[in-house]
């Protein structure tokens, strides 16, 4: 066909046009797996999984409701701990006992020298010395004045110098009892007892330390563990209630019961998860510290592996495997447990999903619905 002069240059234009314009929509199904959108999946195309390595895929098991065993440990309850305290001023002159070693109840955890504490002793046995002089007295005037030779003035001031001096006497007593001390036990120094059986939890104070009447010297733990401390993962188990009843059991073979205290409603500041106490129903009690593991009770649904689950646009979801390619699927994710996710809705027993290397396939997917910008055009 001979074009007319004048006709040859629009023929250009509208071939230079058409070279750079948009790809046909997809005609049939496969071109739809190519290329396009499919309704309900974040990023819609399938991916063909032909050559791509490091995939292992996995059926979807039948749903299952069970309690899972988890890590936690055994600790001392706050009213258990108590606070190791100087009554006196003075020097710490021993610290017998280390952080953890478990000592029965009296037992000497700390000696303080104390010249107040001497000062206390000194007071107390001046006024017994003076009590009993006093006293004697009192007791000749009573025996002359029955016997005629004593006067009544004699008496009533032997009686008035002994009452004097045995408040004088009570007070000074009082004030060794007040640190904690009978009179005759007491001297120059300060011993520091166990208030219970258990164990020092950690010293605030050095040997040669010099302290003041009050102060702190450690903390003191009572050597049974009342409480149960675990953490899980955003969402917490839900119907677990407080007042239901547990089951703990140590590595040993001994096993307790624990109920539930309450629902926590903030994370941990380190680790970001959700920190649930428990408390031990009878006896005997594990020591605090002991490592135990909880069965915390799960609702039914089917469990994945972590690795299993991807997020995507916001939204958590797995690889659901169809004649050799896969579509990113959302699910409803629930708790998080060791190397295992809770999935609750969104899959069906029997169907394949990508168990490893799911990773793989998020970044391709995000790769292909990048802008054709972001990857330079088509170079005008």
């Amino acid at each position: 066909m001979n074009l007319h002069p004048f006709c040859l240059p629009l023929a250009l234009t509208l071939l230079v046009g058409t070279g750079c314009s948009k790809k046909p929509a997809p005609r049939n199904e496969s071109e739809k797996h190519e290329s396009g959108h499919e309704e309900g999946e974040p990023g819609g195309s399938r991916i063909p999984l032909e050559g791509i390595r490091g995939l292992r895929l996995m059926d979807v098991p039948e749903p299952r409701q069970e309690g899972r065993w988890v890590p936690g440990e055994a600790i001392g309850d706050e009213a258990a701990q108590a606070l190791l305290s100087s009554p006196v001023k003075g020097i710490v002159s021993q610290l017998l006992t280390a952080p953890g070693q478990l000592r029965k109840e009296g037992v000497t955890l700390a000696i303080i020298q104390s010249p107040e504490l001497a000062h206390l002793k000194a007071q107390w046995i001046g006024a017994k010395a003076r009590l009993n002089r006093t006293q004697a007295d009192l007791a000749r005037e009573e025996r002359l004045f029955q016997a005629g030779a004593g006067a009544r003035r004699d008496l009533d001031s032997a009686r008035s110098e002994a009452d004097t001096v045995k408040a004088e006497e009570e007070a000074a007593r009082l004030g060794l009892e007040a640190v904690g001390l009978k009179p005759g036990d007491a001297g120059a120094s300060f011993a520091l007892k166990a208030p219970a059986n258990g164990s020092v939890v950690a010293w605030k104070v050095q040997r040669g330390q010099g302290v003041e009447a009050g102060q702190e010297l450690g903390g003191f733990q009572a050597a049974q563990a009342a409480v149960v401390r675990l953490e899980l993962a955003q969402p917490g188990p839900v119907g677990w209630n407080p007042g239901v009843e547990s089951e703990v059991r140590q590595a040993n073979g001994r096993t307790w019961k624990a109920r539930l205290e309450g629902i926590p409603f903030t994370l941990t500041t380190d680790t970001r998860r959700l920190s649930y106490r428990l408390r031990f129903v009878g006896g005997p009690l594990p020591i605090p510290g002991t490592s135990v593991e909880v069965k915390v009770p799960m609702e039914k649904g089917v469990y994945l592996p972590q690795a299993a689950l991807q997020q995507m646009e916001g939204r958590w979801g797995v690889f659901v495997v169809e004649k050799e390619t896969a579509g990113f699927r959302p699910v409803k994710r629930g708790t998080e447990v060791k190397d295992e996710v809770l999935v609750l809705e969104g899959l069906k027993p029997g169907e394949t999903v990508v168990a490893e290397g799911a990773y793989l396939l998020k970044a391709y997917q995000q790769k292909r619905t990048q802008p054709e910008g972001e990857e330079g055009g088509h170079g005008h």
